[in-house]
């Protein structure tokens, strides 16, 4: 009796080691099968981590404070959109052509010296509105040779609210093309762009000022006049 009770338990621990060769087997083949798959996912994240910056810690506290700078700017940069908008519509009431389309000129330089050659440089803020509100800003900057007309650089930051990382950025010259989005550059960089873009808005709220007590001090002026019979 108790030599077939042995028999019965060696041949129950066989069995289990035959089972467990058996999961291993198929845990091994399992792994082999997926591989391919798995280098895929790992590509895919390495290539989102990219976008944004493939040097940065992503849970370290340096990356986190950046983000939220971010964050901050993005608010901030709807926050003066509103603000625009409502000077806008005040400066369209002395100016009605300025309603789907206004141009603020922040620097026209008609002769300088760049790399060494004779160039003029223009720098602008363009503002497309639909309905009152501000359908698109354009920072732009075009720099040409004087000389040379073919040797130019114009260099584009369009926004089409209210998603700002979504602005392109574009680099046209006489002998390449770059396009690239300010959510894909580093988050320093995304930092410098968004700070340029609030202080143009904020810039140009300050010209709109300017521009609507002049005109309406042109129109105070003008009706003086017609009324001094």
């Amino acid at each position: 009796m108790k030599k077939v009770c042995f028999f019965q338990f060696f041949s129950v621990i066989l069995s289990l080691e035959e089972f467990m060769k058996k999961i291993t087997w198929l845990t091994i083949l399992f792994i082999l099968l997926n591989i391919p798959a798995f280098a895929q996912n790992k590509e895919k994240g390495q290539a989102d981590l990219s976008r944004s910056d493939v040097f940065s810690e992503q849970g370290s506290s340096y990356t986190k404070s950046l983000q939220k700078i971010v964050r901050d700017l993005e608010t901030t940069i709807n926050e003066r959109l509103t603000d625009l908008e409502k000077k806008h519509s005040l400066l369209v009431i002395l100016r009605p052509e300025l309603e789907k389309v206004q141009t603020i000129v922040t620097e026209d330089i008609p002769f300088t010296f760049d790399e060494g050659y004779e160039s003029n440089l223009l720098k602008y803020v363009r503002f497309k509105f639909e309905g009152g509100k501000i359908k698109e800003v354009e920072l732009a900057s075009e720099k040409k040779r004087i000389q040379y007309e073919f040797a130019f650089e114009n260099k584009r930051l369009i926004f089409s609210p209210p998603d700002v990382l979504a602005s392109q950025v574009k680099l046209e010259r006489f002998d390449k093309i770059e396009n690239t989005k300010v959510g894909d550059i580093s988050l320093e960089n995304q930092i410098k762009a968004l700070r340029l873009l609030e202080s143009s808005l904020r810039s140009s709220i300050y010209r709109i000022d300017i521009m609507i007590a002049l005109y309406k001090d042109k129109k105070d002026r003008k009706n003086l006049y017609q009324i001094d019979i």
